[in-house]
């Protein structure tokens, strides 16, 4: 039953999928990730992603965060896929293998999704995009959810690094925190 407001007509439907991702995303503030969403020094090894999950991670992380502004840091500049990996060092492990098979679903789905004889890194930027596109707007909610959940990784690891800062017009925080890297 919609309901009327300032904002326009809200279905229950959406109300409820509003919520369900707001409740989400304090579940991630929760979880105390603001002192690792640093930038890990550059010796810092990957200590949850594989090699080639990294490089499937780093391929969708630059589309998810492509903004064009020659300004902005390119993500394998930066510390955005390390910074990602410290993160899921606090998940559960069924979790982080959740995240391993989704990464190797969206190297591969291009074959399984779109009958083409390519993975996902072998795209060119547009053909990416178009690719992730049709997961953001997929007609299976899982689909969905696994573009969001990547989405946020990307986010989270991307412009937690001081780089892009001055590319957002964020001067950083008043107080500067210590940065700690989980062990």
């Amino acid at each position: 039953m919609p309901t009327g407001g300032p904002f326009g007509m809200l279905s229950r439907r959406a109300f409820l999928r509003s919520t369900a991702v707001n409740a989400g995303l304090v579940t991630l503030t929760r979880l105390h990730l603001a002192p690792v969403l640093a930038q890990v020094p550059a010796g810092g090894g990957l200590r949850v992603l594989t090699a080639p999950q990294a490089e499937i991670l780093t391929a969708v992380v630059e589309r998810m965060v492509f903004s064009g502004d020659p300004r902005m840091p390119a993500v394998h500049d930066t510390g955005a896929v390390r910074t990602i990996d410290q993160a899921l060092l606090q998940l559960d492990p069924a979790v982080r293998s959740q995240l391993g098979w989704l990464l190797r679903l969206v190297q591969w789905g291009p074959l399984l999704f779109q009958l083409r004889f390519q993975t996902f890194t072998s795209l060119t930027p547009d053909e990416r995009d178009a690719y992730l596109r049709g997961w953001a707007e997929s007609r299976f909610a899982t689909r969905r959810l696994a573009f969001r959940a990547l989405k946020n990784l990307s986010m989270l690891g991307y412009y937690s690094q001081d780089a892009t800062w001055k590319g957002i017009h964020y001067d950083g925080p008043w107080v500067p925190r210590p940065r700690r890297v989980l062990q």
